[in-house]
């Protein structure tokens, strides 16, 4: 089951996602770097596998939705 706090979560992705679209910035590359960041142990991160694939996968998903929504 989601939890309130998984939904705020993802929301607030798609948000600064958004923003990042409309501020023109490149998007995909930010994605793109996050998850080679994450898969190369950054030091901002604190979870293991399988988490860290959950959050890639969190994050494609959000990247999709705001594509989706047209931000």
């Amino acid at each position: 089951m989601i939890t309130c706090r998984e939904i705020a979560l993802e929301q607030a992705l798609i948000a600064i996602i958004g923003a990042g679209f409309a501020s023109n910035l490149d998007v995909d590359s930010l994605i793109d770097e996050a998850v080679i960041e994450l898969r190369g142990n950054a030091g901002y991160f604190w979870v293991d596998h399988p988490h860290v694939a959950n959050a890639i996968q969190v994050m494609r998903g959000a990247q999709a939705l705001a594509c989706k929504l047209g931000l």
